[in-house]
Order: structure tokens, then sequence, then C-alpha cells
């Protein structure tokens, strides 16, 4: 684990693992990106996130359908309706970190997909109607703008700390797809639903 100090307010900054790309101050909030020298890179400062029930919380410890995790990271996104939130979840057998979306009651864990295949725009995703995503064809369920309103934790990408993106989520071969549309890169997930009694909590 790095051991390195907020430029802002001087709180100490561990970093989790190798996967980790960006960091948030808990102290302050100020956001990081982390070069993997001995010093961070300012990423603006972001929102400290005020607290909402839950039953995650960062540094929780668990098991995800019998998987050991521990919880890193928690961002918040806000669209025209409202917002949601997803947990950067660290895995005990360190292989790379993934995420759990909590939105409206329900459970999604997602893990990142290679881009090896076209992804259509987003100007041009239809609800309703299937786009190729990554030479899958995804029945999109949901396309929305969103944009981040605040971040705590560790993450395995540079988080933007500003402006909107495009997002839109379907389905194909049974399995959830998630396109996110930043500014400089294209992220693909691909997700599985699951009950709330798959996540078990230690701590």
């Amino acid at each position: 684990m790095q051991k390195l100090k907020c430029q802002s307010c001087g709180g100490p900054i561990e970093v989790e693992n190798q996967f980790v790309r960006a960091v948030t101050c808990i102290y302050c909030g100020a956001s990081y990106v982390v070069s993997g020298g001995s010093d961070l890179s300012p990423n603006g400062k972001g929102v400290k996130l005020a607290d909402y029930p839950s039953r995650l919380s960062i540094g929780a410890r668990g098991k995800i359908q019998g998987r050991d995790f521990h919880v890193i990271g928690r961002v918040r996104y806000t669209y025209d309706s409202g917002f949601w939130e997803e947990w950067q979840i660290g895995w005990d057998d360190n292989t790379p970190p993934a995420w759990l979306e909590q939105d409206e009651g329900y459970w999604t864990l997602y893990t990142k997909m290679r881009l090896r295949g076209e992804v259509v725009s987003f100007d041009s995703i239809k609800v309703g109607q299937k786009a190729t995503i990554n030479n899958l064809s995804v029945f999109i369920a949901e396309k929305r703008t969103a944009k981040l309103f605040g971040t705590e934790g560790q993450f395995a990408m540079v988080m933007p700390v500003q402006g909107q993106f495009g997002y839109a989520t379907g389905s194909a071969d049974g399995k959830i797809v998630s396109v996110n549309f930043w500014q400089d890169e294209i992220e693909l997930s691909q997700g599985e639903e699951i009950e709330p009694n798959d996540i078990e909590l230690t701590t």
C-alpha cells in the first residue's frame, strides 16, 4: 500500500493497490490522479458527499456471491430525474476492481469490458431499438445524460470532475451492457443483477 499526502490539506492518503488511478481525499474532497510515482497530480476539487442510507460504506468488507470484497470508493451521479450511486469494490484475490451500482433499491455488479469492436455514437442510440456495441447487438432500455456530483475514496479510473456525459444501458445475450461516453474515452461494462442477500457484510 502506497502512502501519500494530500496537497490541499495535508491529510494522509493510502493508495490501495496497483489498479488505483484516482483518489479523493476523505478530509477535504480534493481529487488526484495517481501517476505511479511518489507524488499526486491534482485533478480538481470535487464535492464532499453527504451520507444517505445504504448498506455500504468506504472500508466495509464482506462477500458477494461467496467472493471476498472490500469497498474502496463511492461516486454519485445526478441526472434530470434524480441520482444514483456506484461503489468501487476491490476483490481480496487482487483481481481488477469492479463496480457495484445501487439505484432505486436494485443492485448491479459491473465489470469492465475491453473494446474490441465498433461502438455507435451516443447521438445515434435510440431507446427501444438495437445498437451495435463492441460486436454485440444491444437492446437499448435507457439513454440519458448525467454529470458527476461527487466522489469519495479510490478508483481504477480517472473520474471526470466537471461536465456532462452520455450513457446508455441495455441487454445482450442475457447480460446487462452499459456504455459511458466520457469526453475522452468510451467505457464499456457488462453487468448482472444481484439480490440483496447476495451481499454479505462482515464489517
